[in-house]
């Protein structure tokens, strides 16, 4: 596989190391590295945490590939991550050769008024009950709250030892993505039809609404948007089959026309 550097994003209850078993199943002369952005891993904080949110991890995102790679990049973000490599793109296109964005987790730029309200119930159903973990039982409690909502009951509690203690330490953020952060910048479906890089909107055929809704929203308004459905996949498919989802992103890539700048 040729092409772009590849830089691999997390989503809540990830850092860099969540990427480990996809980059150990890329082919061995991709150039691919994984950042923990800020408020992520088991590192101490600069700060409260009131910072974290979409304005910050670009940031990160831009301070990493300006520093560390040789751009412009492929960007593969997770949910919520999807929001910050969105907005990398739009401020600094010179960074990003395409983006690959599996089951984005908001929804500023869906235009459709049915859509968002059918959205934003499913959003309500889906974080409510972490919302209410979070506040009954702590952070643990949220964090498991959390992938029984967008995989299925007793995620956490069926994982390897190793890859349950990752999503553990990151238990911790999810006050600040619980409403603590500062608020996601919205981005608008104008800014996304004024995207000129290919965009790979993915999702699984079993994902839930509010993350199938906004993907599909953004497959239709990139001008170089392709949409991606696997089958019998749902939003943990890069935990739960790494192996699976690193031969998906090597596939999509191969028919992305990166050169086309």
């Amino acid at each position: 596989m040729e092409g772009p550097p590849i830089l691999f994003v997390h989503g809540a209850l990830g850092d860099a190391r969540t990427w480990g078993p996809v980059l150990d199943a890329l082919p061995w002369n991709v150039d691919a590295r994984a950042i923990t952005l800020s408020f992520f891993g088991t590192a101490a904080w600069s700060g409260d945490g009131s910072a974290f949110g979409t304005e910050r991890h670009t940031q990160d995102l831009e301070q990493f590939i300006d520093a560390t790679m040789d751009a412009p990049v492929v960007v593969v973000a997770w949910s919520y991550s999807c929001h910050p490599a969105l907005l990398l793109a739009k401020r600094r296109p010179d960074l990003v050769a395409a983006l690959v964005l599996y089951e984005p987790a908001f929804a500023s730029f869906i235009e459709d008024e049915g859509l968002r309200a059918e959205f934003g119930a499913d959003a309500a159903a889906c974080f409510g009950p972490v919302g209410e973990a979070l506040a009954q039982g702590g952070e643990e409690a949220a964090a498991h709250a959390l992938f029984d909502q967008v995989g299925k009951r007793g995620f956490i509690a069926d994982m390897a030892p190793e890859r349950r203690r990752l999503a553990l330490d990151n238990a911790r953020m999810m006050p600040l993505l619980m409403g603590k952060g500062a608020p996601p910048v919205k981005i608008s479906a104008d800014e996304v039809r004024a995207l000129d890089i290919p965009v790979i909107a993915a999702m699984g055929a079993e994902t839930r609404p509010a993350f199938a809704i906004p993907t599909r929203a953004l497959a239709g308004l990139a001008p170089r948007g392709r949409l991606e459905v696997v089958e019998g996949a749902g939003h943990l498919l890069p935990e739960s089959d790494p192996a699976r989802f690193a031969g998906l992103v090597s596939d999509w890539l191969a028919h992305a026309e990166l050169d086309a700048q």
